[in-house]
């Protein structure tokens, strides 16, 4: 289950941190108000025999020119994280190692994915991927659940691109996420489609 869980949120918004010494760990930061997501995660990963102590996720104040109240998930450092390390990041920057992708997406991973990096209008940002690879996301959603999202850009920043999910296949989409029985209140805005 831990593998799916990280393609979800590897594909979103987590991140694994290098360290100077030992092993790496895994973090995510979101908005204050998505804390309840972070508790979420964090129990998951207790489930599975990860160690996240007592004092995360925590509120405070994210750092740098978007300065906004946060919530911040950390695990301790473990060699399971060194080893994620090394799949997804490549000179420093967040790759996609498509193999383990393609093993690891489900219904699970798919749903983590929305909720990190998804909208109330069926998009995806896909910042941190290469043109290729978001269109290699594209076709495995495609070949998994008959679903071709297409692909659009940020008129803001037109280097990055977003996958849309037709609307007429929001319903397909949203039955999908359903069938987990997963409730996290603070992201079902994601989910009510527009």
């Amino acid at each position: 289950m831990i593998h799916r869980i990280m393609v979800g949120h590897m594909l979103g918004d987590g991140h694994i941190a290098k360290t100077d010494r030992g092993n790496s760990y895994f973090t995510i930061h979101r908005k204050a108000e998505h804390h309840e997501y972070n508790l979420w995660t964090k129990k998951i990963l207790l489930d599975n025999g990860f160690t996240v102590t007592n004092t995360y996720p925590k509120l405070r104040q994210s750092c740098g020119c978007n300065n906004f109240p946060s919530s911040y998930l950390r695990t301790s450092r473990e060699r399971f994280w060194s080893e994620q390390r090394s799949l997804w990041y490549k000179d420093g920057q967040k790759i996609l190692p498509r193999k383990y992708v393609e093993k690891n997406f489900d219904n699970l991973s798919f749903m983590l994915w929305f909720l990190d990096d998804g909208d109330s209008d069926g998009r995806i940002s896909t910042d941190s991927f290469s043109k290729k690879d978001v269109i290699f996301l594209r076709d495995l959603i495609n070949r998994r659940y008959k679903i071709r999202f297409n692909i659009h850009y940020q008129h803001s920043r037109p280097q990055h691109n977003i996958l849309k999910c037709p609307k007429k296949k929001r319903g397909e989409l949203s039955a999908i996420f359903q069938s987990l029985s997963i409730s996290i209140p603070c992201m079902s805005y994601k989910l009510n489609w527009t």
